[in-house]
């Protein structure tokens, strides 16, 4: 197993992106503040109370239809997730078209369409708009939501990616962070879960149309190659039938957290990293005198790669790939900020030090002039690429009308951000921010990082990855009443019965197929192992097969050169399960430990530069998890669902979590003592 691990790591890091390092030392020269005029656009209000917003842009031959519905938070309750579900619901039949019937209709014009649970829209060219706005008229007055087909499809396309988030801190943080903030009872702080998910049918879909799609609640946008005369017409074929309606939205209040700095921790004992996240509700809108001021001062702090953040965790310290905060406003309800970034698990504390450090100086003393000056400059240059699309004036107009703003708002928008001085940044960010009332969320492994954050100082709450709250987690307890040779030997049992059955195992087929998150197809593969080391991996990848192995001297590959180290690990390598051929003077019991629910011993291995954990269920001796670390940085890996295979268990869903990326392997078949000749291996 340990060969095809290594084989398929080889591959998440043929997949990273490389970056070019910028030079930072000398910013650019600022920009010149541009006038901004929204050119040719109009917005009336048909009888149904559907308001239309019309952008010209003759540029180019395209013509775009947005619908936005002003929905605020809906709470789905125990039938969570049906809202992401909404948009292919809804274009999955109509009254007089069944689902292949619209995609073949749309791929034969060659529009996009695009549907959620507050809005849809097309894209289209002009001579093929009129019939995409039939389609369009289709979809938005004869739904059907009777394609139970299709909802059971994405029903275990949801519960796939829960599974698959289920270890993965940014999924975790996401979701405790919701909780902590707006609480479970809230339409922000609910979340999916497997039985949310089966309590989903086809009704809810139409209750929710039925309710919330209204046209007087609604805003048109039309953009593109089209008059006004033109898009009249149109909004008023289209849109004039939708029968007005009563909204009721229920938007309860959020408080903000009042509480001294305190730190929220969740335990994932499979991190590699912990997952910060620095963050507090907000009182903010855009009709707020000091909006443009607490925006460019949360520029300064950390938006981008010239932010604070970045320049001290990222390119002071090396902590981290990237360090940023957001400061989002809200005009119904309360805004959020929130300061990210995952960070090796021993520098843990010490980022969370510089977090509140940068946000508390930002709040205190003024920015530099030059810090003012590049902000300033960034937007004066972003804001005018931004209105190069005319959707995007379209929005701006739609937010004016929909948060009550003045009608010149955009087009003085960076005049007002040009007026701020650095002084009073301060001053705001510390009014809308309270740097004295955040929680510090920690995801991460708490044996290696919760000593370091305990002598921070912080009070520290603890809770599960679905915001409940735990005890501090018991972290590793000593072993006295087993010893290596015993944990060893309950392993042998567990997989084949006996150490001598294990011992006759020289050939291995393993046949499946691999998910990695940057690469959405799964890939075929096949591994072949003959004792004691050889071994080969067929992948197959856009219509190519590619090979990675070891013949017993070297290594070949048609995915790059070979690492000499791994080529000595592997020529020491005396059979397919090590646990065969551990000595004590490389093994040794470092305790027990708790892994969902399971207590399991801890082995550490050492061998050279390479070490690695290995947790055995204390009940069956199989194998549950492994962490890896070396020169290609920390590997986990869990093993779930052992089957029979010829006598042996061997797992069929292995995750192996790093530092680049996640990869899930479903294992369909495991061959043993297959005939496999040496000639294989080339």
């Amino acid at each position: 197993m340990k060969k095809l691990l290594f084989t398929l790591t080889v591959i998440i890091a043929s997949t990273a992106m490389i970056f070019s390092q910028v030079d930072r030392k000398h910013p650019p020269k600022p920009l010149p503040e541009r006038d901004i005029h929204f050119g040719k656009t109009e917005q009336f209000t048909l009888s149904n109370g559907l308001k239309v917003i019309v952008v010209e842009n003759h540029k180019l031959p395209i013509v775009r239809v947005d619908l936005t519905l002003d929905i605020t938070a809906i709470k789905e309750g125990e039938k969570a997730g049906y809202l992401g579900m909404f948009g292919q619901m809804l274009r999955a039949g109509t009254q007089n078209f069944t689902k292949e019937d619209l995609d073949e209709k749309i791929d034969y014009l060659g529009s996009d369409f695009y549907i959620g649970s507050t809005s849809m829209g097309v894209y289209a060219l002009k001579k093929q708009i009129k019939p995409s706005m039939e389609i369009f008229k289709e979809l938005l007055y004869n739904p059907t939501f009777s394609n139970q087909v299709e909802l059971d499809r994405l029903k275990k396309q949801a519960k796939a990616e829960l599974e698959a988030g289920d270890k993965t801190p940014d999924v975790i943080s996401g979701r405790v962070e919701n909780v902590l903030l707006y609480g479970k009872e809230d339409a922000w702080g609910e979340y999916v879960t497997e039985k949310t998910l089966n309590n989903i049918n086809l009704s809810d879909f139409k209750t929710y149309y039925t309710n919330y799609f209204k046209p007087n609640i609604g805003y048109v946008t039309i953009v593109g190659d089209i008059t006004l005369s033109e898009a009249k017409t149109m909004a008023k074929e289209c849109f004039s039938s939708w029968k007005i309606g009563e909204v009721k939205q229920d938007i309860p209040t959020l408080k903000r957290n009042t509480s001294a700095i305190k730190i929220a921790f969740v335990d994932l004992p499979t991190a590699t990293q912990s997952s910060i996240s620095v963050i507090g509700l907000v009182d903010l809108k855009k009709s707020d005198k000091d909006y443009f001021t607490n925006v460019l001062g949360n520029s300064v702090l950390g938006d981008g790669t010239s932010g604070r953040l970045f320049k001290d965790l990222r390119e002071k310290h090396g902590w981290t790939y990237g360090a940023y905060s957001i400061l989002n406003d809200n005009y119904k309800r309360l805004g959020k900020f929130g300061a990210y970034a995952q960070v090796r698990n021993e520098v843990t504390d010490s980022a969370v030090v510089e977090f509140i450090k940068n946000i508390r100086d930002i709040t205190i003393k003024p920015p530099t002039e030059e810090e003012l000056s590049l902000k300033k400059s960034e937007y004066n240059g972003n804001f005018a690429l931004m209105l190069e699309k005319s959707e995007t004036v379209a929005r701006f107009i739609r937010t004016q009308m929909m948060e009550g703003l003045p009608i010149n708002f955009y087009e003085n928008y960076l005049k007002s951000l040009n007026k701020v001085s650095a002084k009073q940044i301060p001053i705001s960010l510390n009014k809308t921010i309270h740097p004295d009332n955040l929680i510090i969320l920690v995801v991460g492994n708490g044996e290696e990082v919760l000593y370091g954050l305990e002598k921070l100082g912080y009070p520290i709450e603890f809770y599960d990855k679905f915001g409940n709250p735990v005890n501090k987690p018991t972290g590793i307890k000593e072993v006295t009443d087993i010893t290596l040779k015993e944990v060893l030997n309950k392993f042998y049992v567990g997989v084949a019965g006996s150490k001598e059955k294990l011992e006759k195992l020289k050939s291995l087929i393993i046949e499946g197929e691999m998910k990695l998150s940057q690469i959405p197809q799964p890939l075929p593969f096949v591994f072949k192992f003959l004792a004691p080391n050889k071994n080969i991996t067929l992948i197959s990848f856009m219509g190519q097969t590619m090979k990675h192995g070891f013949d017993g001297i070297n290594i070949f590959s048609s995915m790059g050169e070979s690492d000499k180290d791994q080529i000595e690990e592997f020529k020491h390598q005396k059979g397919y399960f090590p646990e065969l051929f551990y000595t004590d003077s490389e093994a040794k019991i470092e305790g027990k430990v708790n892994i969902d629910g399971k207590e399991t011993y801890k082995i550490s291995i050492t061998n050279g530069n390479n070490k690695k954990n290995i947790y055995y269920d204390s009940k069956t001796g199989l194998k549950l998890k492994e962490e890896a670390t070396g020169k290609i940085g920390t590997a986990i890996t869990e093993f779930y669902d052992y089957k029979d295979f010829g006598g042996y268990k061997f797992p069929t869903k292995i995750n192996t979590i790093t530092q680049e990326q996640n990869m899930s392997q479903f294992i369909k078949k495991y061959t043993i003592n297959p005939k496999i000749s040496d000639e294989e291996f080339k």
